[in-house]
């Protein structure tokens, strides 16, 4: 899981071929044409090559560990980047029809996507995958991409979201921020696969 705090910007939403876009200025542009939409994965405005350009690049810092039963943040400095065969495998992932996927699209370059399982486990709806690119952080987009997965799991009938967190400390300040807590009762296979991950949950109803 890859995500980070954003801040929240003005919004406004419209109807396009049926489903909900949300729109949202671009901050770096100061004529206000520029806009972010946000839109359900579709083979209108996605293909095995939309995230060809995608700028995965995150500079981590700090990360959490685990120090004596409580988690702690630890410096430990690495770049996260992804190669062109990682970019179309995650593209064929979120993709596939086990996922719902949303996607932010400056103009029709995708600029971040939230991919959600549509197999409950249990409560929960896992949050499998999130992204924003590296030149768009900052400007809402996270939060109204996660605000579309917590919008999906109550229409699925789930209670919460389920997510495997990096540990990164830009990350679990997303979580927190939007609403997520450590999980008491973590997905034992999900935990075991990504160990050094955090497991969180974040409630989902209004």
């Amino acid at each position: 899981m890859r995500t980070f705090y954003t801040k929240s910007r003005d919004i406004r939403t419209i109807k396009n071929n049926g489903y909900a876009v949300i729109e949202m200025p671009l901050h770096s542009y100061s004529d206000g044409k520029n806009m972010i939409r946000i839109e359900l994965l579709s083979e209108n405005n996605f293909s095995l090559e939309s995230l060809d350009s995608y700028n995965r690049k995150q500079d981590v810092n700090k990360v959490y560990r685990r120090i004596d039963g409580e988690y702690a943040l630890v410096e430990c400095k690495y770049t996260e980047d992804w190669d062109l065969d990682k970019k179309r495998s995650v593209a064929k992932k979120i993709c596939s029809d086990e996922y719902i996927t949303y996607i932010a699209l400056d103009n029709d370059k995708v600029v971040g996507f939230i991919g959600l399982l549509k197999k409950l486990r249990g409560p929960y709806m896992i949050l499998d995958m999130m992204q924003v690119s590296s030149e768009c952080r900052g400007l809402g987009i996270g939060r109204q991409l996660f605000e579309a997965g917590k919008a999906e799991a109550r229409k699925a009938g789930a209670q919460a979201l389920y997510i495997s967190a990096c540990s990164s400390e830009e990350t679990i300040a997303f979580y927190r921020a939007m609403g997520s807590e450590l999980a008491s009762n973590p997905i034992k296979e999900i935990a075991e696969e990504e160990p050094f991950d955090l497991q969180m949950i974040c409630p989902v109803k209004d």
